[in-house]
């Protein structure tokens, strides 16, 4: 009896078909065309001040075409810089663009889906957050989504839809800022 073979040839099939599925993937991928200039800002983030006096510029994250990054402290003004590959500065704009579709956010779809969901209760107010700005210009277009307190409504209303994208944004964004200052 021949057992092993079989095993093989499946599981040679199985890696096979794996391959072509992940190639197949990739070629559905959407194409992400940075402009042209490479100082161009094609990702920027702010947080926002909320409830605080702000020492640091706007935006609290820029990137460049070039991959060039600064992140300018918000109490302190004091500036970092670091450079992305352009592999990681397209992962992060497929997560953007294509993971979580911010071309497809707005803040009134956003403030209609929470006020749809708050409709049936519970109510919540929030105070001292501030307005975060995400900005990405991709592909020939520029995209601009400000939201207040969107991790807040995200927790008070799980089911609402199209602000958690925008918070897994939000978060992506922070947490490199602050790996960028927290750097030597």
């Amino acid at each position: 009896m021949r057992v092993i073979p079989a095993i093989v040839i499946l599981s040679a099939g199985l890696v096979a078909s794996l391959a072509v599925s992940a190639q197949e993937k990739k070629a559905e991928e959407p194409k992400v065309v940075l402009p042209k200039d490479a100082t161009a800002i094609v990702i920027s983030y702010d947080p926002g001040a909320g409830g605080f006096i702000r020492k640091g510029e706007a935006p609290y994250l820029k990137i460049q075409a070039d991959g060039s990054v600064t992140v300018t402290n918000l109490h302190t003004a004091v500036k970092k810089e670091t450079k992305l590959t352009a592999k990681a500065l397209d992962d992060l704009l497929r997560f953007i663009l294509v993971e979580q579709k911010f071309l497809d956010l707005t803040e009134k779809k956003m403030t209609d889906a929470i006020t749809a969901a708050a409709g049936k209760g519970p109510f919540i107010a929030v105070g001292g957050a501030g307005t975060s700005k995400v900005a990405v210009e991709a592909n020939g277009k520029k995209h601009e989504v400000s939201f207040r307190a969107a991790s807040a409504y995200t927790g008070a209303y799980p089911k609402v839809e199209l602000v958690p994208q925008f918070v897994a944004i939000e978060k992506r964004l922070g947490d490199y800022a602050r790996s960028v200052e927290k750097a030597k």
